[in-house]
């Protein structure tokens, strides 16, 4: 491993790949699910226990890999991590029952979630401080393109078989991670904080230096946030589907949602470094609102419906994005994978009580008007900790290298 000054554009490029593979892993469950949930027998209610198996693990992985990471190092975690779940989702690929689809999904979230603090922390502390927050927010772009890519392929290819889905998503991201064994380099910064001894242990990284309110409340806008996010990424097609459209017109809204997400971070990159946050973070959050009450409203018109889908891929995930930045910021470099692992697992426990929270209300024979609109609140929660977020004096006091 190389300790020669680490070059940002080499990290951006492996951990944006990185990130292509994570995206497309963590949608796939959900594109390939009209075609093996047949194959299973799966109703609503144990689908959503397929859809939040690895989001579970992933919950887990995060806190784990972000505290590895700043004990033994980013590189090595992430790398670790990438060939966990590329050879978990493999294993999706061979599973021939119920049990085993949901082990194999649930250690495919273990890596992906060892993963996920490691891109952030890396691509972070990868060139100027300054441009650390734009950097984070361009990189989560990946995973929602990610997803744009394997809701593509099944569109052009409406025939493949479920098991190729979770084949190239497991051999993809073991290539990544020998690619990175070659020419990853260590962050420069984990590396002096190792030569000095600088460690700091879970409730300092966490609260210390008055970052508990902060912390508090990155945590309740990520977890609301996610929470929305991921209910619509797994169900909007069903739910369209209950509305009258279309298989194949709620595939491309769904489709038109990620493509929402993996654009909106090289917006909001363009955007995060703006001094008025509070008001950038107002106009999100406003914008979730209206995309989503929207979506519940349409009648039929696929043309609106993609419309309020992109509204929901852009501002729902641009949120989350901003709020990854925003971590980055707010913990010192010797606890900042920590930091981000914890606010990622956050954000995760929403995307496991999303997928959960709709098959109920369906089993319930809750309409998909109602399954959409009861996520206005939960937003409208996230909005107002953001803005306070927004309005504290947090980031300025704890920043460190």
């Amino acid at each position: 491993m190389s300790t020669k000054s680490t070059s940002p554009s080499l990290v951006f490029f492996l951990c944006f790949v990185a990130g292509l593979c994570e995206g497309y892993d963590l949608q796939s469950a959900g594109i390939a699910a009209p075609k093996f949930a047949p194959v299973f027998h799966l109703d609503p209610a144990h689908l959503g226990w397929v859809f939040s198996a690895s989001t579970f693990g992933l919950f887990i992985g995060a806190l784990i890999g972000g505290r590895l990471a700043d004990r033994i190092g980013r590189r090595a975690v992430l790398i670790t991590s990438m060939l966990v779940f590329g050879l978990f989702s493999t294993g999706t690929a061979m599973v021939t029952d119920v049990n085993s689809l949901l082990l194999m999904r649930f250690l495919t979230g273990l890596g992906l979630g060892g993963a996920m603090p490691n891109l952030i922390a890396l691509t972070a502390e990868a060139g100027k401080r300054e441009r650390a927050a734009m950097r984070v927010t361009m990189l989560s772009s990946a995973m929602p393109f990610g997803g744009f890519l394997v809701g593509a392929l099944m569109v052009a290819h409406s025939d493949i078989d479920w098991k190729s889905v979770f084949w190239i998503g497991g051999l993809a991201p073991i290539a990544v991670a020998a690619l990175m064994l070659i020419s990853l380099p260590e962050s420069e910064a984990f590396q002096n904080n190792r030569m000095h001894g600088m460690r700091v242990d879970i409730p300092e990284t966490l609260a210390g230096d008055r970052r508990l309110a902060a912390t508090l409340l990155i945590w309740t806008a990520a977890f609301c946030t996610s929470l929305a996010l991921y209910l619509l990424i797994n169900w909007l097609p069903s739910l369209l589907v209950s509305k009258g459209f279309l298989k194949a017109d709620a595939s491309k809204v769904a489709m038109v949602l990620t493509l929402g997400g993996a654009t909106s971070g090289f917006a909001f990159g363009a955007l995060v470094r703006i001094r008025q946050r509070g008001l950038l973070y107002l106009l999100t959050w406003l914008g979730m609102i209206v995309s989503v009450a929207g979506m519940a409203t349409i009648g039929h018109n696929i043309a609106l419906a993609c419309l309020a889908g992109f509204g929901i891929g852009f501002f729902l995930s641009g949120g989350g994005f901003l709020l990854y930045a925003f971590a980055t910021e707010l913990y010192p470099s010797a606890g900042r994978a920590t930091g981000v692992g914890f606010l990622v697992g956050v954000s995760r426990l929403g995307a496991v009580a999303g997928p959960l929270l709709a098959g109920l209300l369906l089993t319930a024979n809750r309409g998909a008007g109602d399954v959409m609109l009861s996520l206005v609140p939960l937003i409208v929660i996230a909005l107002v900790a953001a803005l306070f977020l927004a309005g504290g004096r947090h980031v300025g006091q704890t920043v460190a290298r």
